[in-house]
């Protein structure tokens, strides 16, 4: 079952689609004045990682709320700590329990605790400012729409390709 090597007219259509429904999302977000679509776009990356299965959108959600809401929650604690630890210590700190968290309470409440958790709290921490509001909005209407849009489009193009077989 080895494929030749090379192009395939299916990748080019995906890869066209994909492409096309992200522009059309970044423009739609710039309307609102909204130019970080990163906590949008990630759900359609773990989507396709996880086997492209449906039931995996509700932990792929779920868990980037609760790792975008962690990451609020290491600047807040992180700005109490501070005046008693000093920076670094509070920060690695907290890191330390969250990561912890993260991973020990996987095994409990999976759908809030996961692999999605750590990496969107990993992403946002990278900001030295947290726009937790915005990017929970961007995750939620804008992963919607970007991830349902291409699942939309995919599904709508697989079912004329079968009507036409």
């Amino acid at each position: 079952m080895n494929e030749k090597p090379g192009f395939k007219k299916e990748t080019a259509i995906v890869g066209l689609i994909v492409a096309a429904w992200l522009v059309v999302t970044l423009v739609i977000l710039s309307l609102f004045g909204i130019s970080q679509g990163w906590p949008a776009f990630l759900t359609l990356i773990f989507f396709f990682e996880a086997g492209a299965k449906t039931e995996n959108l509700k932990n792929i959600f779920v868990g980037a709320v609760v790792g975008i809401l962690l990451g609020a929650a290491l600047h807040l604690l992180g700005g109490a700590l501070a005046p008693a630890l000093g920076v670094d210590l509070a920060l690695l700190l907290i890191v330390f329990v969250i990561v912890f968290l993260i991973i020990f309470l996987g095994d409990v409440a999976h759908m809030f605790f996961n692999n999605y958790t750590f990496c969107y709290f990993c992403v946002s921490t990278i900001f030295s400012e947290p726009a937790t509001l915005e990017w929970l909005a961007v995750l939620l209407l804008g992963g919607l729409f970007f991830t349902g849009g291409i699942l939309g489009i995919i599904k709508l193009i697989i079912r004329d390709k079968e009507t036409q077989s």
